[in-house]
Parts: structure tokens; sequence; C-alpha cells
């Protein structure tokens, strides 16, 4: 979205009482949507500066923050910096079991606990789970570049499959949309259905488009392995 869109659509106090005053602009990072691509830290600076004009908060939906942080060559600390609250999946991109953080002035951090227990948030015994995220963080944040390898090597087998197409220059991180022939009898839900059955889980994304994401734990044989399913099916 660009820069002047997003100004165009914020709302003064001073505006139409009928519509919510703009108080807060969120972005993703890696941008799932979009297959995974990464937002440029420029970009994320000047809507940084565009919030702050406006006296907005900006919040960085970091679920693959760290995906991005590889594919840009970029630390997460700088790719954040003009944000104001920032939250990061621990799941997702480096392969904890579950949770989430979200990071923010000591100040925002004291708000939100109040505003969880609010809500009925908070675990007992919670250090089990934070043992876990620990080894997400220390020991698979290095293994994210083999994963977008990886991910690179299978969207480009995929896109010399005749009749399937992928967007290779789009593919900067771990995740591949794959667009198969509109026939429909078989469309991407079937064609998921297919490949669950000898092993490969990946989910409809659209009527016609597959999504894959890769991980640390899907190998070089593995993804030769789904390339060769792809092969046969179309």
């Amino acid at each position: 979205m660009e820069i002047g869109a997003i100004e165009a659509a914020v709302r003064s106090p001073k505006g139409d009482l009928h519509h919510p005053v703009t108080k807060l602009i969120c972005l993703e990072t890696t941008q799932a949507n979009c297959g995974g691509r990464c937002l440029p830290v420029e970009y994320i600076d000047k809507v940084g500066e565009l919030a702050k004009k406006h006296g907005l908060k900006l919040h960085i939906d970091g679920a693959r923050i760290f995906n991005a942080s590889v594919a840009l060559g970029v630390p997460v600390k700088r790719i954040v910096q003009a944000a104001d609250s920032v939250s990061i999946c621990l799941s997702k991109g480096i392969g904890a079991p579950v949770g989430s953080v979200i990071v923010g002035s000591k100040e925002f951090i004291t708000k939100e606990r109040w505003l969880r227990k609010t809500l009925g948030g908070g675990m007992r015994q919670i250090g089990v789970l934070c043992a876990a995220a620990l080894v997400a963080l220390h020991e698979n944040v290095a293994k994210l570049e083999d994963d977008h390898k990886k991910a690179r090597f299978l969207a480009e087998g995929l896109n010399r499959i005749e009749r399937l197409r992928v967007n290779v220059a789009a593919v900067e991180t771990n995740i591949i949309y794959v667009d198969i022939p509109e026939d429909p009898k078989f469309g991407a839900e079937e064609a998921c259905k297919s490949l669950e059955d000898v092993g490969v889980l990946v989910i409809p994304q659209a009527t016609f488009r597959i999504r894959i994401v890769l991980h640390h734990q899907i190998s070089d044989v593995d993804v030769e392995y789904v390339l060769s399913c792809f092969e046969k099916m179309f």
C-alpha cells in the first residue's frame, strides 16, 4: 500500500461523526497474503513518520519477522525501529510448539498486562513453554536461510511444470503460492486432499491456488518428493 494511500485513509477527529477516528496503523512483515514478502525497512520508517505526523501509533505484526530479518539481512531491532509495538509469533517462523510475545515500552507492557488479566489471559507454569521458545530463538533462527533457499528451489521446480504457475520472484522467504489449472472438478481443495493422501500437507489459498510453507524440518529429500507429487498430479 502506497504511503499516500495510507495517509488518505487516516480519519481525523474533525471528520465525519459517523466514522471512527484513526488511532493506529498496522503493518505485517513478512506479508503472508503476498507470499511471505518483506516490507523494506525504508518503507516502515516512512509509515512511522506518517504515524507521528498524525499522532497515531504504529504496530507491526511480526509473526514471521525473523524470516524478514534473514531475507533482508537486517537486524530485527532495525526493522521495528519506527514501531510503538510489535507482536512476534514463536511458532510460525521459528518452530516453537506454541506462543507469541508482544514487545513495546515499559509503560506499554504494564498496560498490556492489565488488559491481559482483564480479558482472562495468563497461564500457570509457563516456564515449560518459555524453555521451548528459547530453544527456537537460539537454534532455529539460524536455520531460516536454508528454509528460504529450499522454498526458492521448490518454487522454481514447480514453475517448470507446464500446467502450474508460480511467481518465483515473489518467493522471498518460506511461503509459496502455486496456481493450478482452473478445472471446476479439481480445484485447490481437491488437490490438497490428494496431496495429503501421499503425505504432503498444504492448504488451499483460493479456488485454484495452493499455499506451501516450508520449515526447518523439511529436508532436501522432502522438497524433491513434493516436486514429484506435483508432477504426477499435474
